[in-house]
């Protein structure tokens, strides 16, 4: 079973066992319910002719004192004919007590073994998803064996295409920086020829 459920990659085997196994045992177990409930009903009737033949034994004492010999006869083939009754019920209880204590020992096999199978099911679920995730796993490191080994010039041309187009942004980058460090210079030359002339014109009331 476990076998099998591996190989399928599914639990739904293992779980139909476990259920099966599951409805079985309560079947077993409500037919033996009865057999045990009878086990208690011989008791109980057997209790109850011990108490009788205890009350009997008494009475053919007490009828035997008072000199009353015909009741203590009578009284004493009641005490041996249900005394006889307590051997029967004996013999049937030792029986029906053996049977009864073979069918409980199978139940509690029976569910020890289950307890066992939903056990080793948690188990089986478990080593589905490590199986899962090495097959995922795997699957990513042929991928990256793909990219490390055949793409390996792919690789080296993207990152070569990448950094000639850094060095073309920069040498661009220099140009226009240049230009404009001297637009600047040209414009703050032009201002501080302007502020002298207005000076100059100033000092001569122009």
């Amino acid at each position: 079973m476990a076998d099998q459920a591996i190989q399928k990659s599914d639990l739904a085997v293992y779980d139909e066992y476990i259920r099966q196994a599951d409805r079985e045992l309560e079947q077993f177990k409500s037919t033996i319910g009865p057999m045990i409930a009878q086990v208690k009903t011989t008791k109980r009737r057997r209790e109850l002719l011990a108490n009788k033949a205890a009350e009997l034994d008494y009475m053919v004492d007490q009828f035997l004192r008072q000199g009353q010999q015909t009741e203590a006869m009578v009284t004493q083939k009641q005490l041996l004919s249900t005394m006889e009754l307590v051997k029967t019920y004996d013999g049937s209880l030792e029986r029906q007590v053996s049977a009864a204590e073979k069918l409980d020992d199978v139940r509690v096999k029976l569910e020890g073994r289950l307890a066992i199978a939903r056990q080793e099911r948690e188990e089986l679920g478990f080593l589905l998803q490590l199986a899962k995730a090495r097959e995922v796993s795997t699957k990513a490191m042929r991928s990256l064996d793909s990219l490390m080994g055949e793409g390996d010039s792919d690789v080296a041309r993207s990152a070569e295409n990448i950094r000639r187009r850094l060095d073309q942004a920069d040498a661009a980058w220099e140009v226009q920086s240049s230009r404009l460090d001297n637009q600047l210079d040209d414009a703050m030359h032009s201002l501080e020829v302007e502020a002298e002339l207005a000076a100059r014109m100033e000092r001569l009331g122009i």
